[in-house]
Order: structure tokens, then sequence, then C-alpha cells
């Protein structure tokens, strides 16, 4: 769970950067209000790989928390949702994984 969460939320920030520019230029949504809103998510998306340190239980519920927000903020700006969603998939493929993984490991 550490890892790939990690991995994971640090590549939604990259994308969400990346959906910043897609936002203003082609869909005319206003420049400060991305720039608040992506770089908000961001920085929640690089502080929620701290929190994916901790135990299994707070690192689904800071994981899950963060995907909601990042969702509810696409549904305002809507080249941030397709990625939320993609990533709150990729999520949920991730608990279902790392529960599986941590079953074999108790097997050994």
């Amino acid at each position: 769970m550490k890892v790939m969460g990690s991995s994971l939320f640090i590549l939604e920030a990259i994308v969400i950067g990346l959906a910043m520019p897609v936002s203003v230029v082609i869909y005319g949504y206003s420049k400060h209000d991305v720039l608040i809103a992506g770089f908000g998510l961001m920085v929640l998306c690089i502080l929620c790989v701290g929190g994916l340190r901790r135990d299994r239980r707070t690192a689904l519920l800071t994981g899950s928390v963060v995907q909601g927000i990042v969702i509810v903020k696409g549904i305002a700006i809507r080249p941030f949702l397709v990625p939320g969603i993609i990533f709150a998939i990729v999520w949920v493929l991730a608990i279902n994984l790392s529960d599986k993984v941590d079953r074999a490991k108790a097997l050994k």
C-alpha cells in the first residue's frame, strides 16, 4: 500500500499539474481559479503521501478523502474530473491488491 499508493498520488499531482494549462487555454476557465484549485490539489496529493506512511486504516482514510476532494473539485473544473475518476479507480484497485498481498505475506 505504501509504495503503490505513494506513487499513485505523486503521479496524480503531476497529471493535475498538466491539466491546469488545458483548463485555461482550451476550456477558458479563469487562470486564478485554476491555479488555486490545481496547486491546492497538487499539495493535497503530496501531503497525502505522508498519510500513507502510517497504518493501513489511516492510509485508506487519507487516500479516499483526497480522491473524493479531487473528484468534487473536478465537477467545478471539468479537466480535473477525468483524471480524478481514473485515479479513484486505480486507488480502489490498489486497496484490493494490497489486501491480497498482505494476506499472501501472512501465509508465509
